[in-house]
């Protein structure tokens, strides 16, 4: 036979090619969909786990949303989720009325993941101003339930949020005011002075990201600079504290007259019983010494746990919510204090003060330098004295508990700054933070008066 001169090769038809290389490709995409079925199914038991952990130990006077829907607690942070902030998708809010018809203040959890499950309150309060009108002081996320809570007081009275203030530049405070600002389009936003982004400022940083906001300027009273009128508020704006000129911290001391009330944010807190935002699960999860953060510290060796633990005793019921609450309590002010299995001394100490300046905020932010020593301590006594010159009767922080105190109260927890005391905190509780603020000046990462840079 002849050999035909023509030599032909076939090639797959487009078709069958199409059809190998879906084929090549299953793997691939079945990894894919696994994968997002994988999280999905971790974003549903995460979203179930919160909604748990949302009944709190202790209830008191404070009131919840009535539709009672799950969704209405329902609100992703937005970031991934091995960041530290709790909770990440259902938090529940409770709200109670401090003076009647005037002061309402409304409460969420708030805290640090990661097997730490270390968590506090953080409050806004809502307050009845002169002329008419809501003013908001610290908003939260702005939940189904948050809002329901906060359109009853508005129903109830018939008045609507005017105005909404952001009254510090952290990012734990803020990192819910843009969206609360949208819910209520027509009020007037207010913000610190320097607001920022951090590691970049971006499009309107300066601004908390509100592009309708103002900066609150201190002598801003009566209703000069979109402040309502009934209002007062002092100013701490200290120069730059560390990493970069441009991280700021500050923050709006606001006074309302009608009702003698004092509102801060970080300055002071007053330590008492749990919130209703801390559940009886993560008391329980505390008092036991098999927890994740208890157990790591014994493994490391740290804080002479590994002794300690040798001794312990099971605690349960009230007792067991107790020592969760000191351990957890004392664990978000302290870091490490003197003896974290059995903190009472060192809780006992804080709770028999009227007011306190928070030992994380008074040793990494003020310093421990007097007023003719530092800058920032002179700024921090300034402010104080400014604030204490008001007729209030209670003071209303972000955290913590509500006080019935006055300017005694208020000039005693900044005695130090001051230059009146020469210990803020007992020097054994304080040990780890001090500890941690020497580091921090020998890196340069908080600044010594001697190079700090100028305000950017």
């Amino acid at each position: 036979r002849r050999r035909c001169p023509i030599s032909c090769r076939l090639s797959p038809s487009p078709r069958s090619k199409g059809r190998d290389t879906t084929a090549s490709a299953l793997p691939a995409d079945g990894a894919f969909v696994g994968g997002v079925a994988a999280v999905a199914l971790a974003c549903a038991g995460g979203f179930q786990w919160e909604l748990r952990n949302c009944e709190p130990a202790e209830k008191g006077s404070y009131v919840t949303g009535k539709t009672g829907s799950p969704l209405s607690r329902l609100y992703c942070l937005g970031v991934p989720p091995i960041f530290l902030a709790v909770p990440f998708f259902a938090r529940a809010t409770f709200r109670a009325e401090v003076v009647k018809g005037k002061v309402w203040v409304f409460e969420q959890r708030q805290g640090i993941g990661l097997g730490l499950n270390t968590s506090v309150n953080v409050r806004m309060t809502l307050l009845k101003v002169e002329g008419g009108g809501l003013f908001v002081y610290n908003p939260i996320a702005p939940t189904r339930e948050c809002l329901e809570l906060v359109r009853e007081v508005e129903d109830e009275l018939g008045e609507r949020v005017e105005c909404i203030l952001l009254p510090t530049t952290t990012f734990e405070h803020k990192q819910f005011f843009r969206p609360f600002c949208k819910t209520f389009p027509r009020a007037r936003v207010l913000v610190s002075p320097g607001q920022y982004s951090w590691p970049f400022n971006g499009p309107n940083a300066w601004k908390a990201g509100c592009a309708r906001a103002k900066v609150l300027l201190d002598g801003d009273d009566e209703g000069i600079g979109g402040l309502p009128p009934g209002l007062e508020v002092r100013i701490l704006d200290l120069p730059p504290v560390g990493l970069s000129a441009t991280v700021r911290f500050s923050e709006v001391a606001l006074y309302h007259e009608s009702s003698r009330t004092l509102l801060v944010c970080d300055a002071v807190i007053r330590l008492g019983r749990p919130p209703p935002s801390i559940s009886r699960r993560d008391l329980e999860e505390w008092a036991d010494d098999r927890n994740t953060a208890i157990t790591g510290l014994r493994l490391l060796g740290l804080f002479g746990v590994r002794e300690k633990w040798k001794e312990r005793k099971e605690r349960e019921g009230a007792e067991g919510a107790t020592l969760g609450w000191q351990r957890m309590a004392m664990t978000s002010l302290y870091f490490g204090m003197r003896d974290i299995l059995d903190p009472s001394a060192s809780f006992q100490e804080l709770v028999g003060r009227k007011l306190v300046v928070p030992p994380v905020l008074g040793t990494l932010v003020y310093g421990p330098g007097g007023r003719d020593e530092d800058e920032v301590a002179a700024a921090v006594a300034n402010w104080s004295e400014s604030v204490a010159a008001w007729d209030f009767r209670t003071v209303i922080p972000a955290h913590f508990d509500i006080a019935e105190a006055g300017s005694a109260d208020w000039r005693a927890a900044f005695e130090v700054w001051r230059g009146k005391g020469s210990q803020a905190y007992p020097e054994e509780d304080v040990k780890c933070l001090a500890d941690v603020r020497e580091f921090l000046v020998r890196r340069k990462i908080i600044f010594k008066p001697a190079n700090r840079p100028k305000r950017s």
